[in-house]
């Protein structure tokens, strides 16, 4: 939720899928049904690693990338921009 917040105020629109009882597979479809550009997948517990990552995918290209979670925003403003 903190990093959904950092992205609203750089000026990103953010959609937060956390349906209880979805399984990801599901998540992950439906975000391509709906057409959303970036995706960026943040498991649970991601805050209590010592390095926390989160996975960054986008629809058009495919291309998936694991960015360390201090530097998300300023990436995901790159290229959502």
């Amino acid at each position: 939720e903190r990093l959904a917040t950092d992205l609203e105020a750089a000026g990103l629109r953010v959609l937060i899928d956390d349906r209880a009882g979805v399984s990801p597979g599901v998540r992950f479809k439906d975000a391509e049904l709906i057409g959303v550009p970036t995706i960026a997948n943040v498991v649970r517990g991601v805050a209590n690693e010592v390095s926390p990552t989160i996975e960054v995918k986008d629809r058009k290209s495919g291309e998936r990338d694991d960015i360390a979670l201090a530097a998300a925003v300023d990436h995901l403003v790159a290229v959502c921009s």
